[in-house]
């Protein structure tokens, strides 16, 4: 238990670099792109000036909404804390099933570590829905497979 434990608190870290790493693409690519709309020059073709200028805007916009929803995820991931043990499923839980790993924080995905791979998920996903039906040791069907509840974090 105290092995998942620890693996908990590097699943944490792992999930801030990766949420940090993608913050700093995503204003990256702001940034290219509202350099990209401020480049456009004014040319003899102006429907083609105007109709990059649009696209580098809606560009812009799209950078925008997905840096927010990432500092939005980063926001809830630096309010658990990675120490706090739990006996149910809750945000910042570790959730080991006989089919694998799942850390309740935010929807990123497959995350390694040490040598494990740990699916970083909301609260909100259907197999955490299932599994939090289930007593420690219980057992339930999730998308046609059986799925053991061994341990909560």
């Amino acid at each position: 238990m105290e092995d998942l434990f620890s693996l908990k608190q590097a699943v944490h870290a792992a999930c801030a670099r990766h949420l940090r790493e993608r913050i700093l693409h995503a204003e990256a690519s702001m940034e290219e792109a509202r350099l990209s709309g401020l480049s456009e020059t004014k040319s003899s073709a102006g429907d083609k000036h105007e109709t990059a200028r649009a696209m580098a805007h809606q560009e812009l916009e799209k950078q925008a909404t997905a840096l927010q929803h990432l500092q939005t995820m980063e926001a809830f991931l630096l309010r658990i804390d990675p120490t706090r043990r739990y006996a149910e499923i809750l945000p910042g839980a570790l959730v080991s099933t006989d089919q694998g790993f799942f850390y309740v924080s935010g929807a990123l995905g497959k995350i390694e570590v040490e040598g494990r791979t740990v699916m970083a998920i909301f609260m909100q996903a259907p197999i955490l829905t299932m599994l939090s039906t289930l007593a420690v040791g219980g057992s339930g069907t999730f998308n046609g497979r059986q799925q053991r509840l061994l341990a909560i974090v």
